[in-house]
Parts: C-alpha cells; sequence; structure tokens
C-alpha cells in the first residue's frame, strides 16, 4: 500500500512539472489557457487510475484528485468533458465497477456547486474539498456498494488529503514561478510606471512597420520643463503625471498606431501609413490637448503642463529607420529650442 501511494504522489507530482515544462517550451500563452488545465488533469485522472492503491481486500483510485482541482482552474464544459473522458477509462477500460462512479459524479456535481463559495486561498479551499469530497465519498461506497471498516475509511480520506494537499502545493509553486518569468521576460520589453512598450520594444516595432508599410510617421513627445514637476512636487508626482499623460497619448493613437516610452518624460508614436498632412495635424492635436489638460499629481493638486513634439515622417527605403529616428530627436530639440510647447518637422 505504501508504494502504491509513494507512486501516487509521484506521478501527479511528476505530471504537472513535465506538462508545465513541455508547454512553456512551445507556446506559454497555451498554459493559461482553460484547455491546457483541463488536459492537464484529465492525463492525471488516467494516469492515476493505472495505480490503484491495494489495502487488503480494497483496492480505491485517487483518480478525482486532479478533477477536484479543475473545477477551480477551467469552465464548467470542459471540466464535464473531462470527467467524462475518465469515465471511459474508469469503467470501459480499467474495469472499475460503474456504480462508483456514478457516486463519484453526483458528488462531483455538488462540488462544483459549492466550491465557488469557499474563499479560502486555493491551497487550502481544495484541500477542505478533498477532505469533504473524499469523506462523503466513502461513506457513500460503505452504504451503496461495500462496507468498509473505520481503518479503511481513515486510509482512505488520510490519503486523498495528503495527494490533494502535495498536488497542490506543487502546482501553485510552478505558477507562482511561471508568473515571475513572464513578468521578467515582459519587463524587458515593457515600461513598468506606464505598462506601455519601452525603447526595446520601440525599436521592434519600427523593424517590423518597415516590412509591412510604405510610410513610417514617428511622434517623440517629451514633456515641458517635467524636472520642475519632481523637484517642487515629489517623485511620486512625476510618477503620477507620467501615467496620465500615457493615458491621454494612448487615446491620441489611431488605429494601426502604437505609444512608448523611450525615456523619463519622452514618448514615441509611430503610425503606419499616415500621411505627411494628417501625421503634423495629429502632433498638433496632441500638443493642444495636453496644454489643455489638468494632470493630478496628488489627492489636492493639478498642474498644466505643455509637450514639445518632433515629427519624423519616412517613405520606407533601405535605411529607413536610423533616418526616422534622426529625423524625429533633432525636431524636438528644435521645439526645445524655441520655446517649446509646439511641433516642429521638416517640411516635404
Amino acid at each position: 500500500m505504501l508504494i502504491d501511494f509513494v507512486l501516487n504522489i509521484s506521478i501527479t507530482i511528476t505530471g504537472i512539472y513535465l506538462f508545465h515544462r513541455l508547454q512553456y517550451l512551445e507556446d506559454r500563452r497555451f498554459i493559461d489557457s482553460d484547455i491546457f488545465q483541463a488536459l492537464l488533469m484529465t492525463t492525471l485522472s488516467v494516469l492515476l487510475l493505472m495505480v490503484p492503491i491495494h489495502m487488503y481486500d480494497m483496492v480505491f483510485s485517487l483518480y478525482f484528485i486532479p478533477l477536484l482541482i479543475l473545477v477551480k482552474y477551467s469552465v464548467p464544459y470542459l471540466i464535464i468533458l473531462s470527467v467524462l473522458i475518465v469515465f471511459m477509462f474508469h469503467h470501459m477500460i480499467f474495469n472499475f465497477d460503474w456504480q462508483l462512479y456514478l457516486i463519484f459524479f453526483i458528488l462531483y456535481i455538488l462540488i462544483m456547486m459549492i466550491l465557488p463559495f469557499l474563499k479560502f486561498q486555493k491551497l487550502k479551499e481544495l484541500t477542505a474539498a478533498s477532505i469533504i469530497f473524499t469523506s462523503l465519498y466513502v461513506i457513500s461506497i460503505h452504504i451503496f456498494v461495500q462496507p468498509l471498516s473505520a481503518f479503511q475509511m481513515s486510509v482512505f480520506i488520510l490519503a486523498s488529503t495528503l495527494v490533494m494537499f502535495v498536488a497542490m502545493m506543487m502546482y501553485e509553486d510552478i505558477n507562482m514561478i511561471l508568473r515571475l518569468l513572464k513578468r521578467y521576460e515582459e519587463e524587458e520589453y515593457k515600461d513598468f510606471l506606464t505598462q506601455l512598450g519601452n525603447v526595446k520594444a520601440l525599436d521592434n516595432a519600427v523593424v517590423d512597420l518597415l516590412e509591412e508599410s510604405d510610410t513610417i510617421s514617428m511622434l517623440l513627445i517629451d514633456i515641458d520643463n517635467f524636472s520642475l514637476i519632481n523637484d517642487e512636487h515629489s517623485h511620486a508626482s512625476g510618477d503620477a503625471l507620467i501615467r496620465q499623460m500615457a493615458h491621454l497619448l494612448n487615446n491620441h493613437a489611431p488605429t494601426g498606431g502604437m505609444l512608448f516610452r523611450s525615456s523619463g518624460e519622452e514618448f514615441s508614436m509611430v503610425i503606419p501609413d499616415l500621411s505627411f498632412d494628417r501625421t503634423v495635424r495629429l502632433a498638433e492635436a496632441i500638443r493642444n490637448s495636453v496644454e489643455r489638460a489638468n494632470f493630478h499629481i496628488n489627492d489636492t493638486d493639478t498642474v498644466h503642463v505643455t509637450v514639445s513634439i518632433g515629427v519624423g515622417y519616412q517613405v520606407v527605403v533601405p535605411n529607413t529607420k536610423g533616418r526616422l529616428l534622426k529625423e524625429a530627436d533633432d525636431m524636438v530639440h528644435a521645439a526645445k529650442k524655441q520655446g517649446q510647447n509646439r511641433v516642429m518637422f521638416n517640411p516635404l
């Protein structure tokens, strides 16, 4: 019995790890999907059916543990599909008594209705659900299928609870590691404060647009006298201004346009296949909108700021990328030198 129990824990832990490992290498977005969770837990249930636990004259399987976990991580139609697939293996392939599965199914529907109302952490919640489920399961088997001793019931409940606890610890640990890895990878291309793309993301976006577009427009948008906000108020006020500015600018981005935070107080907007005239009008609309806006830097104070905008516009030819960035950068510096709060561009 001890060997069977260890095998059940080993299969559960190994299955959870290998599934996440394989899918992380293939398509990391798939890990967060409902279908991935259903596929993982269905496979684990079938594997656990293959290694039932033998205890004296009683044989029982912990196949229901992954299905209990699935209630918290997938959607109802996939959960029911998983239950039906497991039933095929349970009754038709491994020849377990169908009455056992009927009891399981009735109790499983009950647990599906109860679990959403439990507000513990998932580890405690599912461990409690496992104890409740297993207790009802063995009592039902004792009444309707075969009599069980108090010792057999206790072992069954203890074994399922331990497997559930270990499985959930492993599952939550792996998910936490994956979330940290995802955040680390996103931060390489994302600005943490505004959640916009950073300068690396900007560089990649321009490269992609060079292959897909006939013309590229770039607006470099620099907040005028931003250091005064930090000096007169606080860095927290400066951060609040940056976040609100990002929101305002994002609302002005046309279809297909992308906004990035290039540096501390500078934003970049890249737009494919927009005419030169419309690019200049967009820049002027942004400048006017910023000038009229009130920015809340704390609970009581608001400030007015202006922006200087440099326009870069290039027809896509070899070496467009470098010339586009230089032109926009030169224009924003020219706007600063000529008094700020203005749009500068090289006329065609």
